[in-house]
């Protein structure tokens, strides 16, 4: 994008190309932008919408810092809440987490400015508010390996963050690939309540939390199951996990490492963890560019297998392979295997290893099955039924 951006961006600034060999850091002014400044926050938005990889501001952002170079808008970062707090830190310091959501530098930009902004961006953030702990990441997909959280000295966490899937509404193909989050989001259940000729009521909803309790119950089944049939619309695919990276720091030495010590108790496996160095997305080997859109199906019952024809026939699964068949969670067949005797699993090896008999599970789901229609609806079993009376 910096190669595609530089002849339009060099002719906008009226630079030169000694000019731009000349550039150095300390020649770009650094600032905090407030959320009032309406003029600068568009500016700040049309230049992430041209010079970043994803092209759109982040979900929620709540600061903005920028570098200018002689009036040229020449870098921005962005700032914005979690999408979900993370307990690095404990529990009691979840809400001292800021996402570095966005960033994004001008082509004709020196080589440290963005490590640079990076830093002055957290440095004001620690010293003007109540902020410790700031989360990057970094898109495998856009060949990103997070080396400027790298030269920052972040603390790296592994490739294990983002989304598993991202959904394209047929209807609505401007909207592009999103995640799975708008389809809870406020707005989209307002988007529901009106396509259904329901008022929403102002004490429904606070920014972007939705108070079920305060909606009538036959209101809120609509609104979920909206929801629901939504995302079944949609197409889906794979997408791969994304590097994550934070950054502690806290007024003062005493402090910080206080909060440095708080992580690597609580975080023992993040320890020392090599920086990544390989670029470009995979998911468990494959290409980015393998990986085929796969549309939601409605399933017959909850137990109906989705990706059958992609699983190997084999007289014995892993949980996992039984997990993405059957469309259900880990946790739920670990539960069976603890709570249900008769639930079919062997143990193979000397560590626990649990292996499914595919033939076995499908007899012990119909037989559930039965068993459930038969309590709900009050039949008698057979045996019942040849009882001579």
């Amino acid at each position: 994008m910096r190669l595609q951006n530089l002849p339009k961006d060099i002719e906008v600034a009226n630079l030169k190309e000694e000019d731009i060999l000349s550039l150095r850091v300390s020649d770009f002014k650094f600032e905090y932008i407030d959320k009032s400044d309406q003029i600068t926050c568009k500016r700040i938005k049309e230049f992430i919408e041209r010079h970043e990889w994803l092209g759109k501001m982040p979900h929620r952002p709540t600061h903005r810092f920028i570098a200018t170079y002689k009036g040229h808008l020449a870098g921005v970062i962005v700032m914005a809440t979690p999408n979900a707090f993370s307990n690095l830190l404990g529990r009691e310091n979840r809400n001292k987490e800021k996402l570095i959501s966005r960033g994004a530098c001008i082509s004709w930009s020196p080589k440290n400015l963005a490590s640079s902004l990076i830093m002055f961006g957290i440095k004001w953030m620690v010293k003007n508010t109540s902020y410790r702990y700031f989360s990057a990441y970094s898109d495998t997909e856009a060949r990103e390996l997070g080396t400027i959280y790298q030269a920052c000295n972040f603390k790296y966490l592994g490739q294990n963050s983002g989304a598993r899937f991202e959904y394209h509404d047929p209807s609505n193909p401007e909207k592009g690939w999103f995640s799975d989050r708008i389809f809870r989001k406020t707005t989209s259940y307002k988007k529901y309540a009106l396509e259904r000729g329901v008022e929403w009521q102002k004490d429904w909803s606070y920014r972007d939390k939705v108070f079920w309790n305060e909606i009538p119950e036959i209101i809120s089944k609509q609104l979920k199951l909206a929801s629901k049939n939504h995302q079944a619309n949609c197409s889906r695919r794979r997408v791969p996990r994304k590097h994550k990276y934070v950054y502690i720091l806290a007024p003062t030495k005493k402090e910080t490492k206080s909060l440095l010590n708080a992580f690597k108790e609580l975080n023992p496996k993040l320890i020392n963890l090599s920086y990544p160095k390989s670029r470009g997305p995979s998911l468990g080997g494959r290409s980015i560019d393998r990986i085929e859109v796969q549309k939601l199906t409605r399933r017959p019952t909850s137990w109906w297998p989705t990706d059958v024809e992609k699983i190997p026939q084999k007289k014995f699964y892993s949980i996992k392979e039984v997990v993405e068949m059957y469309g259900i969670s880990q946790y739920l067949i670990y539960h069976h295997i603890k709570s249900d005797p008769t639930f079919p699993y062997v143990n193979v090896g000397i560590k626990k290893r649990f292996l499914i008999n595919p033939k076995a599970f499908e007899m012990w789901l119909l037989k559930r099955s039965h068993k459930l229609n038969q309590e709900q609806h009050n039949l008698p079993c057979a045996n019942e039924l040849m009882e001579v009376i």
